[in-house]
């Protein structure tokens, strides 16, 4: 179903009619616009914090706010009500926060701006030789779109892999500003040859990974399997690529740190699915230890786990599960 700021009635008319698709379209798009708008009349830091208050007082009331706390209920089964609604409504300000800098990523992702500390953990052989082909995998934490950013800082040719929104007009709004961070946008297929067209072409990929696919293999996140994408790690594999996860975390408004681990390895295997099991798990480790080190920096926004996993969590009150995308 396409996604309109409109109504649900409306909503389904659109699906129905494509002519009708296209003026709820064309008003999503000036809505949007209009606020972008406004927000790129506000200096860098206050656009950050207007967009954090909103997300605070807005978000919980969307759809979305029970399932970005059912999912903090499996991820955090010790927490109680009260504390995972502090951890909603720090997500919900962040989120908001990152739609209020998205009109400011020219001068957040500048790198004259110093809005970006960049750190490299270890060793990470394709930020020394831009030639030699990585494959940058995050999470949505902080504001994930500065991932790229970070990556640029370093000179190598990237390809980000992308979900468009339903609606076209969005999209090429959003892509103006995701321009300005130095990568050619990829949008998400789910086949892989998109990608190895642009692993062979000599350039890396960034793919942002921690949402539910439902054509990947469960692999545990917080201990339960979820869905996931498999396709960096078996690229990594089939190209001599290096998988490396990289951290974005928020400092302080629109100030942020781009953390660079070294590759992702494993025991060789025989059979290319478990090694690229076994590595998407390693990744998956991270994102836990990042998540647990600042939860209401995450946005789960959408159904992670199999919906068994939430029924079997759900509160002996009668209350209703996750059952929604």
């Amino acid at each position: 179903m396409a996604r309109f700021i409109l109504g649900h009635p409306l909503r389904a008319l659109g699906d129905r009619h494509p002519a009708v698709a296209r003026v709820l379209y064309r008003i999503d798009h000036a809505f949007f616009a209009s606020i972008i708008w406004l927000i790129r009349l506000l200096p860098v830091d206050a656009a950050s914090r207007c967009g954090a208050r909103i997300g605070a007082l807005l978000g919980p009331r969307f759809r979305k706010g029970g399932a970005l706390d059912e999912n903090l209920r499996i991820a955090f089964p010790a927490l109680t009500p009260a504390q995972r609604g502090r951890i909603a409504r720090d997500a919900w300000s962040n989120a908001g926060a990152v739609f209020g800098e998205y009109a400011h990523l020219p001068e957040i992702a500048h790198p004259g701006s110093q809005r970006v500390e960049v750190c490299v953990l270890g060793e990470v052989p394709p930020l020394q030789d831009p030639d030699r082909r990585a494959i940058f995998v995050t999470m949505h934490q902080a504001n994930w779109e500065i991932a790229a950013a970070a990556i640029h800082r370093f000179g190598l040719k990237l390809s980000c892999v992308y979900s468009p929104p339903t609606n076209p007009l969005l999209d090429a709004l959003l892509a103006r500003w995701r321009g300005t961070l130095g990568c050619e946008l990829l949008a998400r297929e789910e086949s892989m040859r998109p990608m190895l067209r642009a692993l062979q072409a000599g350039r890396s990929l960034g793919l942002v990974m921690d949402r539910r696919v439902d054509s990947g293999k469960p692999v545990a996140l917080f201990g339960q399997p979820k869905l996931t994408t498999l396709i960096p790690a078996r690229l990594a594999l089939r190209t001599g690529a290096a998988l490396v996860p990289l951290r974005v975390e928020r400092l302080q408004g629109a100030r942020f740190r781009a953390s660079f681990h070294p590759p992702v390895e494993v025991p060789p295997v025989d059979d290319e699915i478990e090694r690229a099991t076994r590595m998407t798990a390693a990744v998956h480790a991270l994102f836990e230890q990042w998540v647990r080190e600042r939860p209401g920096e995450w946005f789960p926004s959408k159904r992670l786990w199999p919906k068994e996993v939430y029924a079997a969590s759900a509160p002996r009150t009668g209350a209703t599960t996750l059952a929604a995308n």
